[in-house]
């Protein structure tokens, strides 16, 4: 069954990559999201770098020892940091994939690829997107925290919850940005009622994206193996390795958006994409409303 279930989810994530092939452009979304989180990650390092110059001086960073001793010593910075870490990198990723689901939902459509289109459509939604970024980065943090306890029932739960966690928010984003007039509360409700009754343990095709993207990254390693027979130099390696590996990752989040907006639209409205085999959405989604 689950095989089965695999197979057609890989189908799917094929057709989802033509998709992709068609309409490229869906590549910038989640491109866009990785340098927003770069760029703010470089920004909050240097506020916090900053604030601890402030209560100690710049000795308080000039040794690896001090500044151990400067971020041991103010707890409250350091968990400060970590949690507007998460909040912002958390905001950027959730932005631009609801512009990649608002997009996608227009290339199913037959329409092209607009990015500013996209990315106006997610800030109609920004306060939503933002509400979720803020939920996502608490449970993310307290998540962790729990994981690196030494208990193994901890260990456990946070195993258990983080799987709950992710079938009850699965569609959220579909949710903000496809159903424009639903609340803050409906997103978490509608998006749990979706999986629950569209999906269920289906969602193992959703594996799919992720074996794409690793293939590409495997293909990648092996090529530089293979070429540092005929050459040493990074200068030639790592821009091809790195390359590789960013591609890999942007194939992957690119489908898996693809995908999770095309069974939420199938499973809501009962559309079948042009592209797309009915059958194997009918039998992915089995509790559609088409």
């Amino acid at each position: 069954m689950r095989f089965t279930q695999l197979k057609r989810g890989f189908g799917m994530a094929i057709r989802s990559l033509a998709v992709l092939k068609r309409n490229p452009k869906l590549l910038v979304f989640p491109l866009f999201a990785g340098i927003s989180s770069l760029a703010f990650l470089a920004l909050l390092l240097g506020s916090t770098f900053g604030a601890f110059v402030g209560i100690g001086g710049i000795e308080a960073i000039e040794t690896p020892s001090a500044l151990e001793t400067t971020i041991n010593n103010n707890p409250g910075i350091t968990v400060a940091a970590l949690f507007f870490g998460y909040l912002g990198t958390t905001f950027a990723s959730v932005f631009f994939t609801g512009a990649l689901v608002a997009e996608s939902r227009r290339a199913f459509a037959g329409e092209s690829i607009n990015l500013k289109r996209g990315m106006a459509r997610a800030w109609a939604a920004k306060y939503k997107l933002f509400a979720w970024a803020l939920i996502a980065a608490t449970v993310g943090i307290i998540i962790d925290a729990i994981e690196g306890s030494d208990s193994p029932v901890s260990q456990v739960f946070a195993a258990v919850f983080g799987v709950a966690w992710t079938i009850i928010t699965f569609f959220v984003v579909p949710v903000a940005i496809l159903d424009s007039e639903s609340t803050i509360r409906e997103m978490f409700s509608r998006s749990g009622r979706t999986f629950r009754e569209n999906i269920g343990e289906t969602v193992i095709g959703l594996a799919a994206p992720r074996v794409i993207g690793g293939v590409v990254g495997i293909v990648t390693v092996g090529f530089v193996i293979v070429l540092s027979d005929l050459t040493s130099s990074a200068l030639v390696l790592a821009p091809i390795l790195v390359g590789g590996l960013i591609l890999a990752q942007l194939l992957s989040t690119t489908i898996r958006g693809i995908l999770k907006t095309l069974l939420y639209v199938y499973a809501t409205d009962g559309e079948t994409p042009e592209g797309f085999d009915s059958t194997d959405l009918d039998a992915l989604v089995p509790g559609s409303n088409r």
